[in-house]
């Protein structure tokens, strides 16, 4: 386990930095939540001094390394768990992750379109059934009666978990016809993760509440 603090920056919400910030969590490892609640903190102050030359959010910080683009941040956070197996045991393995995280992001881009439609409320069931549900339907056959995606715990499962999340903020009760999915869930929500939860700043929005339909509130009452 790293010896230093972590920095993850991101703005102020859960957006693309939350599976990465629930992975350290869940293994214990303390980290600065660095938050931008100003386009200009950011672009003006922050962006220009990042020590790299992709400058982007969300990043990590580990020293004075920097790593962006959040497939690759949850990847070195993964790295610095100390828990090898978690960006996979064998060769074979890690491209099964990446299929993995392939599929968990085709189900991301549908909760982030229905987040922000305009017809949010009145779309809502329908886009839950017909473009949601394949993807949690291969989910599910896919996890089997497996603890994780495969067999083992790693950083896909992180992003798998919080999307779940997502999809019961969208409709309490939703993945009730999935029971493996919330067994899953349940799993993953361990002690640290519930500690930080209840963190000062944790961010409690998926996405912005003043500019998007569906900001996605956590529910400490109820998760999924």
């Amino acid at each position: 386990m790293t010896s230093k603090k972590l920095i993850v920056g991101y703005w102020n919400i859960q957006g693309l930095a939350h599976s990465t910030r629930l992975l350290l969590a869940y293994h214990g490892v303390e980290f600065e939540d660095k938050i931008y609640k100003t386009k200009s903190e950011w672009f003006d102050h922050a962006k220009p001094k990042l020590n790299t030359v992709y400058p982007r959010l969300p990043y990590i910080q580990d020293g004075d390394f920097v790593m962006t683009e959040s497939i690759a941040v949850i990847q070195y956070a993964a790295l610095k768990t100390g828990n090898q197996d978690l960006l996979g045991k064998s060769q074979l393995d890690r491209v099964k992750i990446s299929q993995t995280w392939g599929v968990v992001n085709d189900l991301r881009m549908v909760i982030g379109t229905l987040a922000r439609d305009p017809k949010y409320e009145t779309v809502r069931d329908e886009t839950l059934a017909e473009k949601a549900s394949p993807y949690l339907e291969r989910i599910s056959k896919a996890l089997g009666d497996k603890e994780f995606s495969q067999g083992y715990l790693t950083w896909a499962d992180f992003d798998l978990f919080y999307r779940l999340e997502l999809v019961g903020r969208i409709k309490p009760g939703y993945l009730d016809q999935w029971p493996n999915l919330v067994e899953f869930h349940k799993r993953m929500n361990n002690e640290g993760v519930k500690k930080y939860r209840k963190s000062e700043n944790y961010p409690k929005f998926y996405l912005y509440p003043e500019s998007t339909p569906w900001p996605g509130e956590e529910r400490p009452d109820r998760l999924i």
